[in-house]
């Protein structure tokens, strides 16, 4: 199978470094294209505070801004990992991750989802799971998690 149109999430984890660039490889071989989505749950919990607490709304707006602008400068380093050609767009959403990612792939008809094992939060998984794993259950398409040790990887 081909993959042209592969989706890396990315959290600007050095585990998503590691998940970008197998996908930059298989988009090589494959004569792909990489998209990036980074999902910001942070700022989608501040936009219910404000709703829930008016007078939060000056410190979540100016938060959420900051917010923005760093992701926006995150975001334009892990586009510079990715060939010119290879480059097929980046994305910040906001919302909880894997349903971002899972609505995402679907509605960009997206082959393969190349995902880390592991990312910001250690202590979120043992809780409430994984992302990586709750796309793997939900996504339409393929699924590459690229595990945080080197060359071991699990292909849905």
């Amino acid at each position: 199978m081909l993959f042209k149109k592969i989706l890396v999430p990315i959290d600007f984890s050095h585990f998503s470094k590691k998940a970008l660039g197998e996908a930059v490889k298989l988009a090589d071989c494959c004569k792909g294209k990489v998209f990036l989505l980074h999902v910001e749950e942070d700022i989608f919990h501040m936009k219910q505070i404000r709703k829930i607490h008016p007078p939060l709304e000056g410190v979540c707006d100016k938060f959420h801004k900051d917010f923005i602008v760093e992701n926006k400068k995150r975001l334009e380093e892990f586009k510079s990992y990715i060939p010119k050609r290879l480059f097929a767009g980046a994305l910040i959403k906001e919302g909880h991750p894997f349903v971002e990612i899972v609505r995402f792939a679907g509605d960009r008809c997206m082959d393969l989802i190349v995902v880390s094992s592991r990312g910001r939060s250690d202590i979120k998984h043992a809780f409430l799971g994984s992302t990586a794993e709750k796309v793997a259950r939900k996504a339409s398409c393929a699924v590459l998690i690229v595990k945080d040790k080197a060359c071991k990887t699990i292909a849905f």
